[in-house]
């Protein structure tokens, strides 16, 4: 599904334009994140060609995604406290789409709310992610950012830009590279 973004009306992905008031729908295009960490305070921000789309801040003890220019937040993500492994835990919480879901660094699975598979986050290569959906569809890929930083560019696909995806993809992005910074951190102390 889509939403015009002239009236609202949902429509199939497959439609063209607006079946009650005529706006076309854009062609949807892959669109290349890059998320970085934002100096020592450890926020993060999630950039389209230099410009801020997102960012998240630790407050409270979770992460706050939130638009830059409204300061809105839509989605949180909430570390879990570890069970003895080193698997990072994540809770990840859609506040718009009303959605929460678990996303585990051991299994690389987002659970939703019930316990079911949503996607799945797996390696595809040494460095390389593919974020895939139940049906097998590939919803972004990443990788590390080149400078070494810590970082991940994230090209979300056509099929992960609807907006409830998108969101629930900031927030795996933010989840998978926490979980990649704890262990570079742990593998530093060991």
């Amino acid at each position: 599904m889509k939403t015009c973004e002239g009236c609202g009306l949902p429509a199939p992905l497959s439609t063209e334009r607006c079946a009650l008031c005529g706006t076309p729908f854009r062609r949807p295009v892959p669109t290349s994140y890059r998320l970085t960490a934002t100096g020592p305070s450890g926020a993060y921000r999630w950039t389209v060609e230099g410009d801020e789309v997102a960012n998240a801040v630790w407050r409270d003890a979770t992460w706050d995604i939130a638009e830059p220019t409204t300061g809105q937040v839509n989605v949180t993500v909430i570390p879990v406290t570890s069970h003895g492994d080193d698997i990072q835990r994540f809770a990840i919480v859609d506040h718009r789409g009303r959605v929460a879901t678990t996303y585990s660094s051991g299994d690389g699975i987002v659970r939703d709310s019930h316990g079911d598979p949503m996607l799945l986050v797996r390696g595809d290569g040494p460095t390389g992610l593919h974020i895939v959906d139940r049906d097998g569809v590939v919803l972004a890929l990443a990788s590390p950012v080149s400078e070494g930083k810590g970082g991940l560019d994230v090209l979300v696909t056509p099929a992960g830009l609807a907006e409830p995806r998108r969101r629930l993809l900031l927030g795996v992005s933010l989840a998978v590279e926490l979980a990649r910074s704890a262990t570079r951190r742990a593998n530093r102390v060991a």
